[in-house]
């Protein structure tokens, strides 16, 4: 019994039945599987064009960030925290790579790429749009080690040579492209300082100025004239002291009328009407004087620390403007390559077994479904009708 007899008299299709229906038509279907396999043998090694890889490997060079934490901690800034982000092209090296990453895969960086290699016309599109497209998706591999802080570049062609020269093409774009935007970035840190210094420079002058007009007043250090003239008070309060316990000492000895009492007695209103002045008269009279000192002193001490506070802004901006100046018209590269691109001289894919493979199974499973609806599918379902 053949197997369309077999199905005609049993609706259960077991495994020996599928078998069965191999061995039916075995002669064919290897016939047209071994066409299929030396077909793919052609194809894979004749047709299908072998593809190379060619890679580069490229390494952060962040030592910008460094040097300007080092002037801020210079300075006695290092307490506020990271200056790192400040700095052009600053940052951690996943960012830099993140940033890399980025001017590789750029529109502006992809289409220069293809018009330098003129892939437009090689593959036949007829729009940009497309080639760039094809580009990130079937050329360029790019693979990240944060840990590591390198980026691996790679190029797919079937010209190893131009392989190659794409990859030395990308890392010099990378390159180029990385420095105008540190240069772009540390001219706007040099605007910004450049505009924070002036301005400080313009209060500087003005905390000196009003510093100077109150010396002009007060005198050049008011604070430790007050000082003198506190202590000559008390040196005056003592002296009185010193005087009226004289007198009293005299005033049992001699009668009261007599030429030394009196003159004690005229000494002792002088020197407490000396203290009265020095107490109650102002100390832009005199600067023996003592009333309003406190507040002169107070002034004198906010004038003096703006002036501080000012010159040690100047100080510490000082060296961050020479710094922006140095990194806007720094040229040296910015992409360390540990690894240079080198001419693949074995291919990267297709994988020819595979695909060898993958045309035969293909060939023989749709040689034997075809029976299978034929002998099968199609006459069980004549049978049913």
């Amino acid at each position: 019994m053949d197997s369309t007899e077999e199905v005609k008299t049993n609706n259960v299709f077991t495994v020996l039945d599928y078998i069965n229906l191999f061995r039916s038509h075995k002669k064919t279907i290897l016939t047209v599987t071994g066409i299929a396999a030396v077909l793919s043998f052609v194809i894979a090694f004749y047709i299908i064009k072998p593809v190379y890889l060619s890679t580069g490997v490229v390494k952060t060079a962040s030592t910008k960030s460094s040097m300007l934490g080092g002037l801020l901690s210079s300075t006695g800034l290092a307490e506020l925290g990271d200056f790192g982000d400040l700095a052009p092209g600053g940052g951690s090296s996943a960012q830099d790579l993140a940033l890399y990453e980025n001017i590789l895969m750029s529109r502006g960086n992809v289409e220069e790429t293809i018009v330098r290699f003129n892939i437009m016309e090689e593959e036949d599109f007829k729009y940009m749009y497309d080639a760039v497209k094809y580009f990130r998706e079937n050329i360029i591999v790019l693979n990240k080690d944060k840990v590591a802080g390198t980026l691996s570049i790679g190029i797919y062609d079937i010209n190893p040579a131009k392989a190659k020269e794409m990859v030395d093409f990308l890392i010099e774009q990378l390159n180029r492209k990385n420095i105008e935007l540190s240069v772009q970035n540390a001219r706007n840190n040099r605007t910004f300082i450049e505009g924070r210094y002036e301005l400080v420079q313009k209060d500087l002058k003005a905390a000196e100025d009003s510093l100077q007009n109150f010396q002009d007043v007060f005198g050049v250090a008011p604070d430790l004239q007050i000082q003198v003239a506190a202590k000559g008070g008390l040196e005056l309060e003592a002296d009185i002291k010193s005087e009226e316990v004289k007198l009293e000492i005299m005033s049992k000895i001699l009668s009261p009328d007599q030429a030394e009492i009196r003159t004690q007695k005229d000494k002792i209103e002088a020197l407490k009407k000396q203290r009265e002045e020095m107490n109650n008269t102002e100390y832009s009279q005199s600067k023996l004087n003592l009333k309003g000192s406190p507040s002169v002193i107070m002034n004198y001490i906010r004038l003096r620390r703006e002036v501080e506070i000012q010159n040690k802004i100047l100080v510490t901006l000082i060296p961050m403007l020479e710094q922006a100046k140095i990194e806007e018209n720094r040229e040296t590269p910015t992409v360390l390559v540990l690894d240079y691109p080198n001419v693949p001289d074995k291919k990267s894919k297709p994988k020819r077994s595979i695909i060898m493979g993958l045309i035969t199974m293909g060939v023989f499973f749709g040689t034997y479904i075809f029976y299978y609806m034929k002998d099968v599918v199609v006459k069980k379902y004549s049978l049913n009708e």
